[in-house]
């Protein structure tokens, strides 16, 4: 049971169009947008909002709009938030996503750790936990592929660019296995770690008062409050120097190291996607730390603030 994060091949490509990009852009502003609601009132209230777990349903919902045109809120508003108590046999995506995600972590903390890690077979609580979440993962995927498969023509979403790809190919037992190992890397690799990320260079902006003025400044200039379209990008170039000094400050996969041979970007998919966070929640509010204390962090296969990222919300004028 091996979840390859990290490669893509030729074949998925067609999945990181343009098209892909606009479509990402609009959807995290329209969802940032409606995260600010929750956020404004509790600084009205003068509550700290829990950054990391915002940041993480954000980019759980985002990935889940552009890989399969699904808000994977509904199925949390579905009676599933509470992750220990949910029927594993469920097909549900919000719960199954996140209920592997932070069992995955935690399987990945312990292995950092431990002087000899307990293969995956053995029956542990957290390994039962770990194997049900992603069971649960694999049929929601499946139906989703089948789905496309059944209606080729009824989808616009990253799925049914990938699905398309394989052509008449991609019924076989063989694609549809592939397909869902390219889907889950996808959806792991663009939820967690853009949520991380995007946590510490929230953190960082706080603690950075010169660099964040400077950021509400490009911000002012090039949209003058309007959220970003993807053509806008690349004109907020100080706001995408500071995603990648926090990225460099924190590294989301810190574990995993890679020799560059040449320079490459795929449509700049997960960027993109944290810098329209950014500029969305930046030019209507700012963040501070709600504690002096310094935040642990938890090594896993991402650096997580362990404990959460509890922050202060002042919404600007």
């Amino acid at each position: 049971m091996v979840l390859n994060f990290y490669a893509a091949p030729t074949m998925a490509q067609p999945a990181f169009g343009k098209a892909t990009l606009a479509r990402v852009v609009q959807n995290t502003g329209t969802l940032t947008t409606q995260l600010l609601a929750g956020w404004e009132q509790a600084a009205r209230r003068g509550e700290p909002v829990d950054v990391l777990n915002d940041m993480q349903h954000l980019a759980m919902r985002v990935i889940g709009m552009a890989l399969f045109s699904r808000d994977l809120e509904n199925d949390l508003q579905a009676g599933l938030a509470d992750t220990a108590g949910a029927d594993p046999r469920s097909t549900r995506g919000g719960n199954c996503f996140t209920e592997t995600v932070r069992a995955g972590v935690q399987v990945v903390a312990l292995r950092n750790v431990g002087p000899a890690p307990l293969p995956l077979w053995v029956p542990t609580r957290l390994h039962r936990r770990f194997r049900r979440g992603l069971a649960a993962v694999d049929r929601f995927v499946y139906a989703r592929i089948d789905e496309r498969l059944a209606d080729p023509g009824g989808y616009d979403d990253m799925l049914a660019d990938l699905v398309g790809s394989y052509g008449d190919q991609a019924a076989a037992a063989d694609t549809r296995r592939e397909l869902r190992d390219q889907v889950v890397t996808l959806f792991f690799a663009g939820f967690e770690t853009t949520a991380v990320a995007l946590a510490w260079t929230w953190l960082l902006l706080g603690q950075h008062q010169a660099t964040e003025a400077r950021f509400h400044q490009e911000l002012a200039a090039v949209l003058g409050g309007r959220a970003p379209g993807a053509e806008d990008l690349k004109a907020l170039g100080y706001t995408g120097q500071v995603v990648q000094e926090s990225m460099r400050t924190y590294p989301p996969v810190y574990t995993r190291t890679r020799q560059v041979v040449a320079d490459d970007e795929i449509a700049g998919f997960a960027t993109a996607e944290m810098t329209t966070v950014l500029a969305v929640a930046g030019q209507r509010v700012r963040l501070r730390p709600a504690s002096a204390e310094p935040v642990t962090i938890i090594p896993a296969v991402t650096q997580r603030p362990a404990g959460g990222l509890p922050m202060l919300v002042e919404v600007r004028s």
